[in-house]
């Protein structure tokens, strides 16, 4: 195992080296294509930019040196012994002989030759690619400061020109100079002699310039491919070792997180500002120069300590991430678990004051604790993306606790009251974890309330059904003896009276254990449905026909009001006659006699209505929905023979076969409403 991990550390340490060189050469190759970017695609030699504009902002500074001291003579300034030595020695070092480097000095209004290299044909070996021209204008009239000699008493001014040369001065009246003063505008032309004839500098340039490579351009590319491609490489290796099966840390990884991250990017961006400055400062010189040598050295080196520090800044944090040791790592998280576990020792004083404030006075705590966070942070700039960054991730925390707790509300508000929100997860957010354990509760609660409904509603049909099946036969039995004594030869009329009661009550009581049976399977939904084909209009009209001398009886008047063509619904035959009959029965034994009941039929929007209006004999002051449930009555007194249960095993056979019931009660005013999807 031992052996493993050294392989394993060598092979990392390769790759690392590998990823830092590449990255140190794709810095060099992007420079040099840069520097010879055009010379790769074009015919002809390619230019060190840097060195040559040096040569010739030198010359050029030179001959500007010149032209001053040639200004100030114009002007009948005279030159110190020294000066015009020195005004000499560079007229001379600008001679056809001591340098390639041509010129020409106009007077820009008349076109006069005023001083020149060699003469009026100067610049006739100077390609036009490599001519310059400029306009210079030389005019005393910038005051650059004023000041008063004290021991005289009297003014000094001093005028320089556009390049910061004093001028001139002069004492008293500033205006004086200002009206004598004359502004000369010079042309300027210059070039370099396309023969090179001289050995100076721009000929050793000349012989050191090459065309670029385009081969370094594919070689960088490959370079920078390279780099990436280890850098993933690193950041999928770190923290692994052999035969281990979580992440290591080693013992920069142990290192609180934004004190590492401080010192690794203000050392890795020093290395990089060292090696940029040797990069800058190496191209000043030309090839072959020992000082551009010992340039390019400090930059490798430079260059390679930055990578070198940022591949392994990176690859801690990565480290740091897989381990999640990321934020508990720094110096801002133990802070402040410090102060929460001194805040701990405490007892319970911080519950008992925070613990007691309302949702609104926390989130003001919380807000203004994070302004003062902020203002911290910023005092170290390294610090604001980290605690910024440690804000958001708690934000992200909170949100996706939040989540859970929407998604497990929406679970128990949709029907599942066994689910339960993990609060595992929420022990720093106890508002979130307080309330995720009453809706728990609630589910909980919701859930045996539901177990107890569904017992309680098998009790009772369990009951209902039993205790039928046990009336039936003693009921049966009574109905058998009371048909044998009507058959009796019985004169007494006392007794007949007596059968004739008997006959009718067990009959009502064989009716209603029928309803009570049928009202459990229904409500249970344990009946057999058999759809079919039926024609409403039919059955709707048989039903008329059979209550037709019963509604009379009850001296009611039926207006019935049907569609002219026949309308077809899907439903059992059985069960929709049934849902007829129960209905037509409770006009005739609710409705006020005298009165009319209106029947209607319609087809509608894909729908056939039934309905059935009448007048209640008895108030009505039961709302509709309650009329609906079992053994409820709209005659409170149950002075008549009704049972309670007619309409509700209405709606319940129209639910179980897909169809809508509906009751309306205005006043005294009772209306029943069937519908079924119509079909072909």
């Amino acid at each position: 195992m031992k052996q493993d991990f050294r392989s394993y550390a060598l092979v990392k340490a390769v790759a690392l080296l590998l990823t830092v060189a590449c990255a140190v050469g794709a810095v060099f190759g992007c420079l040099y294509c840069g520097l010879y970017w055009d010379s790769m695609f074009e015919a002809g030699e390619g230019i060190n930019s840097m060195a040559w504009n040096q040569a010739m902002n030198a010359k050029y500074s030179h001959l500007i040196e010149i032209l001053n001291d040639y200004d100030s003579k114009r002007r009948g300034q005279p030159l110190g012994y020294l000066e015009e030595q020195l005004y000499q020695e560079w007229l001379e070092s600008f001679g056809p002989t001591q340098t390639n480097f041509r010129y020409i000095i106009r007077d820009n209004a008349t076109g006069e030759i005023l001083l020149s290299s060699s003469g009026e044909n100067s610049l006739e070996h100077v390609s036009s690619e490599n001519l310059y021209r400029h306009v210079r204008t030389m005019s005393p009239s910038r005051v650059y400061y004023n000041y008063r000699e004290y021991d005289d008493a009297r003014d000094l001014t001093i005028f320089f020109n556009d390049d910061d040369i004093a001028i001139g001065q002069v004492t008293g009246n500033v205006n004086t100079l200002y009206q004598s003063g004359e502004t000369y505008q010079y042309a300027l032309e210059y070039g370099i002699d396309a023969r090179y004839p001289v050995q100076d500098e721009f000929q050793q340039l000349k012989s050191s310039l090459t065309k670029g490579d385009i081969r370094i351009l594919y070689w960088t590319a490959a370079l920078i491919l390279v780099f990436l491609s280890g850098t993933v490489l690193l950041l999928c290796c770190a923290g692994r070792r052999p035969g281990a099966e979580t992440f290591v840390l080693n013992w920069t990884d142990r290192i609180p997180y934004d004190l590492y991250l401080f010192g690794m990017a203000w050392a890795a961006v020093l290395c990089f500002a060292l090696g940029g400055n040797a990069l800058s400062e190496g191209y000043l010189f030309h090839y072959g120069d020992p000082s551009f040598y010992a340039m390019m050295g400090v930059a490798v080196v430079s260059l390679t300590g930055g990578f070198a520090l940022t591949e392994a800044g990176l690859m801690s944090t990565a480290t740091r991430v897989k381990a999640h040791t990321l934020f508990r790592n720094t110096l801002i998280w133990r802070f402040f678990a410090w102060l929460g576990r001194g805040c701990g020792h405490v007892g319970n004083w911080w519950q008992t004051v925070f613990g007691n404030w309302d949702l609104t006075h926390r989130v003001v705590i919380w807000f203004f604790l994070y302004l003062l966070g902020t203002v911290l942070s910023s005092v170290t700039v390294v610090f604001i993306p980290i605690y910024q960054g440690f804000v958001l991730w708690c934000i992200c925390r909170w949100v996706a606790q939040w989540k859970v707790v929407r998604e497990g509300t929406q679970a128990i508000v949709g029907g599942q009251p066994d689910t339960v929100i993990d609060t595992s997860r929420m022990k720093h957010f106890p508002d979130l974890r307080q309330h995720s354990e009453q809706l728990n509760d609630l589910g909980s609660a919701i859930n045996t309330a539901v177990d107890e409904r569904m017992k309680s509603e098998r009790m009772k049909a369990e009951l209902i059904t039993n205790v039928s099946h046990d009336l039936k036969t003693p009921l049966t039995s009574i109905i058998n003896y009371v048909d044998l004594l009507k058959k009796e030869d019985i004169q007494e009329e006392k007794a007949k009276e007596y059968i004739e009661v008997l006959d009718r009550k067990s009959q009502r009581l064989k009716k209603l254990t029928e309803d009570l049976v049928e009202a459990s399977k229904a409500s249970t939904g344990s009946l057999t449905v058999n759809p079919e084909r039926l024609g409403v209009v039919q059955l709707v009209t048989q039903a008329l026909g059979e209550y037709s001398e019963k509604l009379e009886a009850a001296g009611l008047q039926l207006v019935a009001s049907m569609t002219d063509e026949e309308v077809y619904v899907q439903a059992d035959g059985r069960h929709f006659w049934r849902i007829l009959d129960n209905l037509m029965g409770n006009c005739v034994k609710y409705a006020m006699p005298g009165t009319r009941v209106y029947l209607d039929l319609v087809a509608w929007d894909g729908y056939v209505t039934f309905s059935l209006k009448n007048i209640s004999a008895g108030q009505l002051n039961i709302p509709a929905e309650q009329l609906m449930e079992r053994f409820v009555r709209g005659d409170e007194s149950r002075t008549t023979e009704g049972s309670g249960l007619g309409l509700s095993i209405a709606r319940s056979l129209i639910e179980l076969q897909g169809g809508l019931f509906r009751l309306e009660v205005d006043g005294d005013l009772f209306k029943a409403v069937v519908s079924f999807p119509q079909v072909k």
